[in-house]
C-alpha cells in the first residue's frame, strides 16, 4: 500500500514520517538547509502481516502544488497533519480539497506537534478540523493526536495505518501494465533509474515496455522495492526500475508512463465529470490541466454544466484512460478551480455537446465495468470502434474477447453493432431493394452507393459497406459485380432491349478488360451512335453496366477484375500504393483508359488518391482482398 501525507507547510509531515519509518524524506541540501520540503520523499515501512508499506512526503508549500499532485497519483490513502499549535491553514484545505478531487477515500486526519500546543490551542484544532472534514472522506473516522517528538500516539497511528491499509481495496492486478513515473535518476555503473507506481497490472525483470509519449522501447534491466531487489512487482506497489533502451536527457521524466506496446495511446480532448470547488467559477482562458504526475496547459468548456460534464482541450497531449483523475487549477492565481474523472479520453470533436452524446456522457458516468460500458455504448451509438474502445479501457485481447462475448454485440470489421441495430438496418436494405425491383422490374438491382443511400442505415461507409457482404454471404443478397439484389429477383427487359442487350454482353464479355467505346461499339452492331449511348445509359442506370467513362462501359462483374489489378499493385508495394503507370503497364489497357479507370475506382470506394498515388480503401479491402485474384490481364 502507498501512504501520502498532506497538509500545509511546516506542519510535520517529513517529521511524521520520519517517526514511523526511521528515514529523513528531505535528501536534497536545499531541504535540509531549510527545514523545507520541495520534492518528493519516500520511505518505507515493513510490516509482519501486510509487508512493505510506502510512504510518500509531498511538500505543503503553495509553490509546489504540482509536485504534491504528482505525489498523489499512484497514492492509495493519505495522512492529513494539521500542526496542534497552528490549527487548519490554507495548504491544509486546499490538500483536503485535492484529495476529495482525487478520490483517496482512505487516511486519517492526524493533529502533529501536540507536545507544542496549549490545552485552548489543542481544543480549538481539534474543533476546526471536525469542521473542515464534514462532508469528505475522513469524516466518521477518529483524529490522530501525536507528538513526534515525545512518541506519544505514535502507538495509535501505527495501528490506524495497518487498519485501514488491512481495509483497502485490492489493486487491479490484471490486464496490462501501467506504470507511473514521478522521479529519474542515474546510479553509476547502472545507468538510468526511475521511481514510480504501478498503478494496474503486473510487471517483470526483463519486460519490453513502451514510454511515453513517443513510444519508445525500453527494457526492464532491474527492480528494487524497499531497497531489495525484486523480479516482479504487481499493481499498487512502488518501486524503482533500471531500465535499458531508447532513453535521451529528456525522457523518461516525471509524468511519463511506462506501458505495454499495444496500450500506447495520446489524447489531446478528454470528456470529463467536473466537480469545481466552492466559489470557482471557469473561464474560456488557458487553464493549468494535471493528470497522473503530469502537468499541462489547456482550455476546459462545458458540455452540460449542470450534469457537471465537461471537455478538456489539452494543448500537448497526454496518456489517460477511462477512471483517471483531472485537476483544473488557475496557474495565475495559484488556485485549484475543481476536479473530476475521465469518462472519454477521445472526446468527440463534432458533436460534443449533441443531446445524444450527452446522454451517453452521463449514462457512462461512474461505470467501473467494461462490460457495462460497452452495453451502454452500444445503446446510444449505432457503431463502436472495437480498438479505440479497448484503448479507453486498457483491455488486452484476451480482456476484450471476455467484455464482448457474453455482449450482445454483432462485430463488422472493426465496429461492434447491437443486434437490433443490425436487424434494423438488414431490413432497411431489404426493404429499399424490394421498392426497387417493384417499381422498376426491368432494372437488374442496385449499386452500393445508390442501395446505402436510399437505405439510410446512418452507419459508416465501412460498416455499411461490410453489412452488405454478411447479407450476401447468407444469402439473403445476390451480388453481381457492383449490383446487388434479392435473391430471387428476376429481371424484365423488354423483348428489344434483350436482344440488344445479349450482343452488347457478348461483346463487352470478349473485350477483358479493354472494352470497345460507344460509337465502336455501335458501328460493330449496326446501329447509330446516339441510339446506342441512349441505351448504354438505359442500362446503366438499370444495373447492367458500369459507365466508367461518358464512352466507355464495363460489365459490373468486371469491376472484381478492374480492382484485381489495384489489389496486386498494391501487395507489391512497399508503402500499400501505385502509381497510373504501373497499373497502365500491368492492365495493358492504355493510358487514357487508365486514367479513366482509375478515376472510377476512386468513386466507387476501391482506392483513394494521395500524392500521386493510390491506396486501397480500408472497407474495400476488408471486404474483396482475400476473395480476389492476385494477378489480372
Amino acid at each position: 500500500m502507498i501512504i501520502a501525507t498532506a497538509g500545509h507547510v511546516d506542519h510535520g509531515k517529513t517529521a511524521l514520517i520520519k517517526a514511523l519509518t526511521g528515514k529523513d524524506t528531505d535528501q536534497l541540501p536545499d531541504e535540509q538547509r531549510r527545514g523545507l520540503t520541495i520534492d518528493l520523499g519516500f520511505a518505507w515501512l515493513d510490516d509482519p502481516q501486510l509487508g512493505p508499506l510506502a510512504f510518500v512526503d509531498v511538500p505543503g508549500h503553495a509553490r509546489f502544488i504540482r509536485t504534491m499532485l504528482a505525489g498523489l497519483a499512484g497514492a492509495d490513502a493519505a495522512l492529513l497533519v494539521v500542526a496542534a499549535d497552528d490549527g487548519p491553514m490554507p495548504q491544509t484545505r486546499e490538500h483536503l480539497a485535492l484529495l476529495n478531487l482525487l478520490g483517496i477515500a482512505h487516511g486519517r486526519v492526524v493533529i502533529s506537534k501536540i507536545d507544542r500546543a496549549s490545552t485552548d490551542q489543542l481544543e480549538a484544532t481539534r474543533q476546526a478540523v471536525a469542521e473542515l472534514v464534514q462532508g469528505t472522506a475522513f469524516a466518521g473516522h477518529p483524529t490522530l493526536e501525536v507528538s513526534t517528538l515525545t512518541g506519544e500516539g505514535m502507538d495509535a497511528l501505527r495501528q490506524a495505518i495497518q487498519q485501514f491499509a488491512h481495509n483497502a481495496d485490492p489493486n487491479d492486478a490484471s490486464g496490462p501494465p501501467r506504470f507511473l513515473v514521478d522521479r529519474r535518476f542515474s546510479v553509476t555503473g547502472s545507468g538510468c533509474v526511475v521511481t514510480g507506481t504501478l498503478l494496474k497490472g503486473g510487471m517483470r525483470t526483463g519486460d519490453q515496455l513502451c514510454l511515453t509519449p513517443d513510444a519508445r522501447k525500453v527494457r526492464i534491466r532491474g527492480m528494487q522495492q524497499a531497497g531489495q531487489p525484486v523480479n516482479r512487482l504487481q499493481a499498487g506497489q512502488r518501486a524503482a526500475l533500471n531500465l535499458a533502451g531508447e532513453l535521451d536527457a529528456e525522457h523518461p521524466q516525471r509524468g511519463d508512463w511506462l506501458l505495454d506496446p499495444a496500450m500506447h495511446q495520446l489524447t489531446d480532448r478528454l470528456d470529463i465529470s467536473l466537480g469545481l470547488l466552492g466559489g470557482m467559477r471557469l473561464h474560456r482562458g488557458t487553464l493549468q490541466i494535471l493528470t497522473g504526475a503530469t502537468a499541462t496547459s489547456g482550455r476546459v468548456v462545458w458540455l452540460d454544466e449542470t450534469a457537471e460534464l465537461a471537455q478538456v482541450l489539452l494543448d500537448q497531449p497526454v496518456h489517460v484512460v477511462v477512471g483517471d483523475c483531472v485537476i483544473v487549477r488557475e496557474p495565475a492565481a495559484n488556485q485549484t478551480l475543481g476536479g473530476g474523472i475521465v469518462i472519454d479520453p477521445l472526446g468527440r470533436q463534432r458533436g460534443r455537446s449533441k443531446p445524444d452524446n450527452l446522454a451517453r456522457l452521463a449514462a457512462l458516468h461512474g461505470v467501473t465495468s467494461p462490460i457495462e460500458a460497452l452495453a451502454i455504448e452500444l445503446e446510444h451509438q449505432s457503431e463502436v470502434a472495437i480498438s479505440a474502445f479497448a484503448l479507453r479501457w486498457q483491455l488486452t485481447d484476451t480482456a476484450l474477447a471476455t467484455v464482448l462475448n457474453p455482449s450482445p454485440v454483432v462485430r463488422l470489421g472493426d465496429q461492434a453493432l447491437h443486434p437490433q441495430r443490425v436487424a434494423q438496418a438488414e431490413r432497411a436494405i431489404v426493404t429499399a431493394l424490394q421498392q426497387c425491383h417493384a417499381e422498376q422490374p426491368e432494372q437488374r438491382g442496385l449499386t452500393q452507393q445508390v442501395l446505402l443511400n436510399r437505405a439510410a442505415l446512418g452507419l459508416s461507409p465501412p460498416t455499411s459497406g461490410l453489412l452488405l457482404k454478411r447479407l450476401v454471404d447468407t444469402q439473403q443478397l445476390r451480388q453481381d459485380g457492383g449490383i446487388f439484389a434479392l435473391p430471387d429477383h428476376q429481371p424484365q427487359l423488354a423483348d428489344a432491349d434483350v436482344a440488344l442487350w445479349e450482343q452488347v454482353a457478348a461483346v463487352l464479355s470478349q473485350a477483358d478488360l479493354r472494352p470497345p467505346i460507344v460509337g465502336e461499339l455501335a458501328e460493330r452492331l449496326g446501329t447509330s451512335r446516339d441510339d446506342m449511348l441512349m441505351f448504354m445509359r438505359r442500362m446503366q442506370a438499370w444495373g447492367y453496366l458500369l459507365g466508367v467513362a461518358p464512352n466507355r462501359f464495363y460489365l459490373p462483374q468486371q469491376l472484381d477484375q478492374l480492382a484485381a489489378v489495384a489489389v496486386a499493385l498494391c501487395s507489391e508495394s512497399e508503402d500499400g500504393g501505385f502509381i497510373a503507370a504501373e497499373y497502365r503497364n500491368r492492365s495493358g489497357i492504355g493510358r487514357n483508359l487508365t486514367i479513366q479507370v482509375l478515376e472510377y475506382l476512386d468513386r466507387a470506394g476501391v482506392t483513394w488518391y494521395r500524392r500521386q498515388r493510390r491506396y486501397l480503401q480500408s472497407a474495400w479491402q476488408r471486404q474483396h482482398a482475400e476473395e480476389a485474384p492476385k494477378t489480372s490481364a
